[in-house]
């Protein structure tokens, strides 16, 4: 008899647990940011999303399209509000990258990763990406909604002309490459 007993408890008790992970999702959204000009060949963007209690045990992913035509240097910072419901925050950022990819197949190409720089009562994440080629990119926002309480976040998008190498710079990988060759010509030289 003791036995019938564990075993239904068991399967209530692991019907329970299924159950109440049958109402978490996972939620975002998928929008093209509108690029502003900074009126010095880069530009600027500011996007976010905001969670109340419907959200609560959900993840998300939000991802902001753009597009460049050339080659970019580019940052990203976000910074994230929330309540607190006893010692948890109700809104947990877990990642910022900024990724390129292929329109056609979605395959992702690059992704570059932000760190958590948090230190007081917000969320604050930073990143940086030097070097982007042109192509069609998106700002990826992960997290989960811990709480009733929700939150929201913002995030602003910076990119830059890239920085193009100096002449001198060239001289030298120039000089550079040539002392290489010396060097082994005088070693097969030496060999001979």
């Amino acid at each position: 008899m003791k036995i019938k007993n564990i075993v239904l408890a068991s399967m209530i008790a692991g019907a329970s647990l299924f159950g109440a992970s049958a109402f978490a999702a996972t939620v975002g959204k998928t929008v093209t940011v509108n690029l502003d000009s900074d009126g010095e060949g880069g530009y600027n963007a500011h996007f976010g999303n905001n969670f109340s209690s419907v959200n609560s045990s959900n993840s998300f992913t939000d991802k902001y399209l753009f597009t460049l035509t050339t080659n970019y240097d580019s940052s990203a910072s976000l910074t994230s509000s929330y309540l607190k419901s006893s010692t948890i925050k109700d809104l947990l950022i877990t990642g910022l990258s900024i990724v390129q990819y292929d329109p056609v197949t979605n395959a992702i190409l690059n992704t570059y990763t932000g760190s958590n720089t948090t230190t007081g009562i917000t969320d604050n994440w930073e990143l940086s990406a030097s070097g982007l080629s042109a192509g069609s990119y998106y700002v990826e926002v992960d997290g989960k909604v811990v709480g009733n309480g929700g939150g929201s976040y913002g995030s602003d998008l910076t990119i830059g002309v890239a920085a193009v190498p100096e002449p001198e710079t060239y001289a030298m990988l120039v000089a550079g490459l040539g002392l290489m060759g010396f060097v082994a010509r005088r070693k097969q030289a030496k060999q001979a």
